[in-house]
Formats: C-alpha cells, sequence, structure tokens
C-alpha cells in the first residue's frame, strides 16, 4: 500500500498580501540600503569640507604608492583571470566530455570553497616557505614567497571553483548531437572545439571572468599573505589608510575611484561581450 503525502500549501495569508512586487522591492531594497546607501556615504566622507580644498583626499588617492596599487590590483586581476579561465576551461572540458567520476572530482572542485580563504592562503605560505616540500623534493629554494607570481598563484587558487561552476554548466548543456554532427561533417576534435564547443560556451565563459575579475581585483588576504611591500592592492592601501592611520577621508576615496574604476572595466567588458545576454544564456 502506497502513501502520497501532499505538499504543505503556502498559507493563504501570504499568497494573497506578498504580491511579486513586494519580493522585487524588498530585493531593490535591499540592494539599495545595503549597497547603495553605504557608497553614497564613501561619496560625503571623501570630500572635504573643512578647511583646504573640496577634492584634496582624491587628489592625495592619484599620487604615489595609490596609482601603483590601483594599477597593480588591475594588473593582477586580469593576470588571475586568464589564468583561472584556461585553467577552468580545460578542466570543466575534461568534466563533461572525459571523466566518468564526475561527481568525485566536481566534490573536489567545491569543497575548497568550504575552507576560509586565511587558512587557504597559509597553506600556499607553508607550501612555498624554504622548509615547505617543494624545497625538500627538489632540493632548491625557488624563492617563489612574497613575490607577483605568489600573489597571482594564490588567486588563481582561490578562486578556481567560481570559474570552473559557470563553464561547467555551459558545457554540459550542448548536446552532444552537436558535436557528433561537426565530426560526421569532417571537422578535426581541434576545429569542434574552436567553431562548435567554444561558442556554445561563451556565456559561462563570461561569467566566470566576470566573477573572478571583480574578486581578484578586491583581493586582501593574497597580497597580506603571499606578497611584500611591493605587492599591496588597493584592497590593503585602503585598509591601511583606515586602521593604521585612521584617514577615514583618505580611505573613502580610495573605495569611490576603485569602484568607478571597476565599474568601467565591467562597462567596457559589456561592450565587448552584452553581459546581459551572455549572463541570459547560463
Amino acid at each position: 500500500m502506497s502513501v502520497v503525502v501532499e505538499r504543505s500549501p503556502v498559507p493563504s495569508w501570504i499568497t494573497e498580501r506578498v504580491t511579486n512586487r513586494h519580493l522585487a522591492a524588498f530585493g531593490v531594497g535591499w540592494v539599495a540600503f545595503f549597497f547603495v546607501v553605504p557608497i553614497l556615504f564613501l561619496v560625503v566622507e571623501s570630500l572635504n569640507f573643512g578647511d583646504g580644498g573640496l577634492f584634496d583626499a582624491y587628489r592625495r588617492a592619484t599620487r604615489g604608492v595609490y596609482v601603483d596599487a590601483f594599477v597593480r590590483s588591475f594588473v593582477y586581476g586580469i593576470v588571475t583571470t586568464v589564468l583561472t579561465l584556461v585553467l577552468a576551461y580545460v578542466l570543466s572540458y575534461y568534466l563533461v566530455f572525459s571523466s566518468k567520476r564526475v561527481r568525485l572530482l566536481m566534490t573536489l572542485v567545491i569543497v575548497p570553497l568550504w575552507i576560509a580563504y586565511i587558512i587557504r592562503y597559509f597553506g600556499l605560505l607553508l607550501f612555498f616557505s624554504p622548509t615547505g616540500p617543494i624545497t625538500h623534493l627538489l632540493d632548491v629554494r625557488i624563492g617563489l614567497l612574497f613575490t607577483s607570481t605568489a600573489v597571482v598563484i594564490g588567486l588563481t587558487n582561490a578562486f578556481l571553483p567560481f570559474a570552473v561552476l559557470p563553464i561547467y554548466n555551459s558545457l554540459n548543456a550542448i548536446h552532444h548531437e552537436t558535436i557528433d554532427a561537426s565530426r560526421t561533417l569532417g571537422a578535426s576534435q581541434y576545429r569542434t572545439i574552436y567553431s562548435v564547443v567554444l561558442p556554445l560556451s561563451l556565456p559561462g565563459i563570461v561569467a566566470a571572468g566576470v566573477i573572478v575579475f571583480i574578486l581578484a581585483t578586491g583581493s586582501f588576504l593574497a597580497p597580506a599573505v603571499l606578497g611584500g611591500p611591493g605587492q599591496t592592492m588597493i584592497a590593503n592601501e585602503i585598509a591601511r589608510s583606515f586602521l593604521d592611520a585612521f584617514n577615514i577621508q583618505l580611505a573613502s576615496a580610495l573605495a569611490v575611484i576603485y569602484t568607478v574604476l571597476l565599474i568601467g572595466f565591467i562597462a567596457a567588458f559589456n561592450s565587448l561581450f552584452n553581459l546581459q545576454e551572455a549572463l541570459g544564456k547560463l
């Protein structure tokens, strides 16, 4: 004898009083209150309403070490994004088309997301240290610690899962019949990948690139743990201005400039790839 268990319906008082407009208003209100309003406060705090010029903090924020930190952040972000996309695409392609243990490998991809970034960065710190396993195995000091290379390796390692998931999703949505048709028509494996698989997986690549770039450029822990004084990024300079010097005006100006530059980069990226169309296909 089978027992049928009916799902508990949503209480009628909720369906009668809560509409799609209410849900949308809640989402918009959340974003406005916790994102837009703090940004507006930063803009106000960055302005000098006392003695001196109104934009004194901005003039200081666009000189010396701060300019270097801005440039370094975006360079690290671009390099990390490129490396992460290449590694994520190769791994995702293998998972979709070649691997027989997809669940196991996907678990290995996702599990690092359960571990705090600080622990993962310290793990790399010990791994590359003069007393670490690489030094003992190769019997040579590679000197990676506290360099730009170490920071990029740390960023790539930390954000690789964020690239694998959308790319895997796009590749997994491709019908195998499409690939078989390409091979039947005489296309080689590499021609099929370039002409068929790559274009169809572009939405996942675009989504992964945007996510990784935003996370990488704003990283604080990677340069703090794996880098030296010459590898500081803009997040480190903002924290130093606020926590060490307690210069709220300068820290706010740096944060506003970084936000504007990041939005500008995303807008330029959108003009090339049409993010709305690409992300809508995921």
